[in-house]
Parts: structure tokens; C-alpha cells; sequence
């Protein structure tokens, strides 16, 4: 038994993992990922919104 027996099978089981699994699921992550960076951004712009509209109504801006 040497070290190539040992590291033969993780080697093997990475690359499994990798065409089987996360290539197929790159696509819907991806898209899952945009479609949560836009729903974030809208939601700071409307937080933005409101701060900016409090300021304003107590006469905190600079």
C-alpha cells in the first residue's frame, strides 16, 4: 500500500463529484445567484428610500 492508493480514489470521487454533480447545477446557480443579488439590491434602494425621506423630514441632511 503506497500513498497513490490512497489518493487515487479521493482524486477519482472529486472528479465524480464535480462532472456529476456541480456542472450540471452551475446553470441554476448561477441564475439563482443574479436573481438574489437583484432582489437585495432593490430591497437596500428601498431602505435607502425611506432613511433618505426620514432625513429629510428631521432636517438631518448635509
Amino acid at each position: 500500500m503506497n500513498l497513490q492508493s490512497i489518493l487515487n480514489p479521493i482524486a477519482d470521487f472529486f472528479q465524480w463529484t464535480f462532472h456529476h454533480l456541480l456542472e450540471p447545477m452551475a446553470h441554476w446557480f448561477n441564475w439563482v445567484c443574479i436573481v438574489f443579488a437583484f432582489v437585495a439590491i432593490l430591497y437596500w434602494l428601498r431602505r435607502q428610500r425611506n432613511y433618505t425621506r426620514k432625513a429629510m423630514s428631521e432636517g438631518t441632511t448635509v
